[in-house]
């Protein structure tokens, strides 16, 4: 097999370009995307065109590794992140892996990519974010479905479009590459109306709650970690929402993360993880009521401590429960609550399975939960200055 235009962008992606030899951060000078060997030296200087042309040399060399090393067919999608893997991790990293024995053990291929590429994420100094967010990428590749790929792009880039020069320029330059008929098929489909009643459709705006957050059941867990998760998930749903190529569920490796800094019960680890990650977080324990709305009005999710023991009238009590609120109106906030569902008055939650997605706390007895001593000492995570 060969790398598809797709792998190639992936690796330039990462790689960036240079057109004057560095040192990379193994010491080694490095020119083009990439490039290292006896043949650069300091001070050269190449042009696009060479970078290109050392790149298809090298990405020749991992190719052949991959087709050498894996027993089992492979689809062009996971055949490119393998490539990508190998060129920055190395041959010899791809033959002695766990991956690479599983996969050829034929077990089931999406769960293999899932649990195995993430584990590559460290430095010297532990998780390096821009590891982490490689193999994200290499990990989304894996597993998207061939021809589903361009519409997952599409969706992730519209979704943060602002109308800014260097955004309208990519959707032009994509309008451009387009064929006459899917031209066509999107004029059509962009001009459809929306079904539904006008007036609605006409009041729709950023406080359209509850936000379409995904949502992490802290018990499902294949780890013995499930019981101690509720802030993990919680923080894993608010992360996912807001930027859904950095997080992929809160097990696996998004958790393993979080266990390097520290406990998963831990604020400074689950800080921590998330910086990792690119997102500026910060842990806050002076919360408001108002403070809740002002995020949510802002269209992001907002991870919350709560006391989850007792009658609500007696004083709740409890060592801590997160959730992950999605939205609210004059009577409810609007919940994603990681334990199921619960018993908001007499605290506690059912022994049997109930789900936490999209539940309706009334805002007066969940702010009794939040606000133990005064009305400004809420446990929170500020998400708002991602953006």
């Amino acid at each position: 097999m060969k790398t598809s235009d797709t792998g190639l962008s992936l690796i330039k992606e990462f790689e960036g370009l240079r057109l004057t030899s560095y040192y990379c951060s193994s010491e080694e000078l490095t020119v083009g995307y990439g490039k290292t060997g006896p043949e650069v030296y300091e001070g050269m200087t190449i042009t696009k065109s060479q970078a290109e042309t050392f790149l298809l040399e090298d990405v020749t060399y991992f190719e052949k590794a991959v087709n050498d090393l894996v027993d089992v067919d492979l689809t062009q999608n996971e055949f490119d992140s393998l490539v990508s893997f190998s060129f920055n991790c190395g041959v010899s990293s791809l033959k002695e892996s766990t991956l690479l024995r599983r996969l050829n053990a034929n077990e089931e291929k999406n769960c293999v990519f899932r649990e195995e590429l993430p584990k590559w994420i460290n430095g010297n100094d532990g998780p390096v974010p821009g590891l982490i967010r490689r193999r994200a990428a290499e990990l989304e590749l894996a597993i998207t479905e061939q021809g589903d790929l361009d519409s997952t792009f599409i969706e992730n880039a519209i979704k943060y479009y602002q109308g800014l020069s260097h955004q309208t320029k990519a959707f032009v330059d994509l309008w451009e590459a387009s064929s006459e008929e899917d031209r066509n098929v999107f004029v059509k489909t962009y001009r459809d109306q929306p079904k539904g009643k006008p007036a609605l459709i006409a009041k729709q705006s950023k406080k359209l709650f509850p936000l379409g957050v995904p949502y992490f059941y802290q018990h499902d867990s294949e780890t013995a970690n499930g019981g101690r998760m509720c802030f993990t998930s919680s923080m894993a749903m608010a992360l996912d929402y807001i930027d859904p190529e950095k997080i992929d569920g809160d097990d696996d490796w998004y958790l393993s993360i979080v266990l390097y800094y520290g406990d998963t019960v831990s604020s400074e680890a689950q800080i921590k993880a998330a910086k990792s990650l690119g997102f500026d977080a910060k842990f806050k324990m002076d919360g408001r009521e108002e403070d809740l709305c002002d995020l949510l009005d802002n269209g992001i999710p907002v991870p919350i401590g709560i006391l989850h023991h007792s009658h609500i009238d007696s004083g709740p009590s409890g060592g801590g429960h997160w959730i992950c609120l999605i939205g609210y109106d004059e009577t409810y906030f609007y919940v994603h609550d990681p334990a199921g569902e619960l018993d908001l008055i007499n605290g506690g939650y059912s022994s049997s399975f109930s789900s936490g997605k999209n539940l309706r706390y009334t805002r007066k007895n969940l702010m009794k939960r939040w606000l133990i001593s005064n009305n400004h000492d809420g446990w929170y995570v500020d998400l708002s200055y991602f953006r």
